[in-house]
Parts: structure tokens; sequence; C-alpha cells
């Protein structure tokens, strides 16, 4: 992309700000060791925090660092408490967990634990098509009452199951699990962070000139609970909203300053 710069293998260590406002980041690398990446505007698109937890869906990456360089930075964060779960993930030891759609259980898949037993209509009437927030509540009071450490997820039964879930059946097979015969141990885990960041409608936090979309803002866009697949939605529609108003202010010069003036002593690396 023309006049766009891309560092791999690059990392973030905090934002910059002086005054009130954001003015970059300070970025390491391993080729050119700390940097100072100046900028009148910054778009935080950093994801969520599902690595605090130990069982998650979310790839290593998701540590929440956007979070934390933006709190640092005080930017004010809304809703923290609001961590979505996902109630089906694959549950092997060694393995990383695995999400498996909720399609699986609108199609006829069946929660069952350790006896065999179909235990969601005690918990609600809607069984195994109740919102995902109430299928892992209750996963986890069953497995609390019974004292196991996890539930499974019977697949027996769905016609042609194998042809209309080949991911699923091929995550199967990879740890020699037949979805014909065998039940599949599953748990919640840690799927999407709806709090975070608070945004305006057009992803400026409460820092001047520091802006985020995507997981690591909360904008409301959710309520208290995501409904599947909103959140690309909301990615797309803030993301561009962030990036005109960032574009639409960078050609302003960054005022001069230095790191110490803005409360930053690299030990004396150079910049």
């Amino acid at each position: 992309i023309r006049n766009v710069s891309v560092l791999d293998n690059t990392f973030a260590v905090d934002l910059i700000t002086h005054r009130g406002g954001c003015w970059g980041a300070l970025i390491w690398s391993e080729s050119k060791g700390l940097r100072w990446v100046r900028a009148r505007q910054t778009i935080l698109a950093t994801g969520g925090v599902g690595q605090v937890y130990r069982e998650t869906t979310n790839p290593a990456v998701a540590t929440g660092d956007g979070m934390a360089m933006a709190f640092r930075a005080g930017a004010e964060l809304m809703d923290m408490e609001f961590m979505q779960f996902h109630p089906t993930t694959l549950y092997l030891a060694g393995a990383s967990r695995a999400l498996i759609t909720e399609a699986v259980r609108g199609a006829g898949g069946v929660l069952r634990d350790r006896t065999g037993r179909a235990f969601m209509k005690d918990y609600d009437s809607r069984a195994e098509l109740a919102p995902r927030d109430v299928v892992s509540r209750s996963i986890l009071l069953h497995m609390l009452q019974t004292k196991d450490t996890q539930v499974y997820l019977d697949v027996r039964k769905i016609r042609g199951v194998k042809k209309r879930f080949p991911f699923l059946r091929d995550l199967a097979e990879s740890f020699d699990l037949n979805l014909s015969k065998d039940l599949l141990p599953v748990r919640p885990s840690a799927h999407y962070m709806i709090g975070g960041v608070r945004v305006d409608a057009y992803g400026r936090t409460s820092v001047r000139n520091l802006l985020a979309c995507g997981e690591c803002a909360s904008s409301g866009f959710h309520g208290a609970n995501r409904l599947a697949s909103n959140s690309l939605l909301e990615c797309l529609v803030f993301g561009k909203r962030a990036g005109g108003v960032a574009a639409g202010d960078a050609g302003t010069p960054v005022p001069e300053f230095s790191l110490r003036e803005a409360g930053l002593r690299p030990g004396g690396m150079e910049l």
C-alpha cells in the first residue's frame, strides 16, 4: 500500500503522552531496538485479553497489551467485567482449546455429563439452544454440582455430521475421536472481551489523539452479551470511522518534546 509502512516482528512497549495528548508509541524490535514512532493520531487495534484466562479460544497474542497501554496513558476503560465465554471448546489435556461452533448444537448436538445424562433442561427450557452465556453458566454449575471437570458434546445422532461439519470432523480425527461413535469432551472458555477502552461513535478515547477499534475497544455496541459475528461488523464500521478521524488530522505537526519530558526513562537506550 502506498505511503504505509508495515513493521513486522515489532512490539509496542507504551504510548507516548504529553500534556494530555497521545503522540505516538514507543516500539521495540530485535533489529533496531527501541524507537519512538511519532504520530499526530494513534489507533489501538490490539485485540482482546483471552490469555488472561487459562481456558480460552483466543490466540497467544491476545494478552490485553493495548488496554494496558491505554490505561497507563490515562484513557478510561469500560465494562471490563464483561468477558463472553463460549460454552463448547474441545477440552483435551495438552491440546489448544479449539472452538466447536454453536451450529453443532443447533443441528442437534446434546450436552451430557459423565453418566451420559442430558442435563441442560435442568437449567433452561431451551436446553442446548439457549444463548451462549446461559449454556456456559449451566455447564459450570453442573460441573460444580457433579464435581466433574468437564462435560461432553454428543453429536452421534446428527445426520451426516461429518459432511456437514468438516472442520469438526478433521479436528476430532486429529485426536483419534470419531464423531459417529465418540463423545467430545468440552468446557467453556473465554472467547470475546466486550469491555475495553471506552470510545465514542468514531473510535475516539478519553485521551486526545488516541483512538481504538476492534476487540480492545468498548463502544457499547454489544450491550453486555455480544451476538455471534456482530464483532466483525463493529470492527469494520469503527475501523473505518477511526481511520477517517485519524487521516483528517494527520497533517498537524507533532509538538517538540523529549521522552524525559513525557515521563519516560528508557535507560539510556538510543532512540
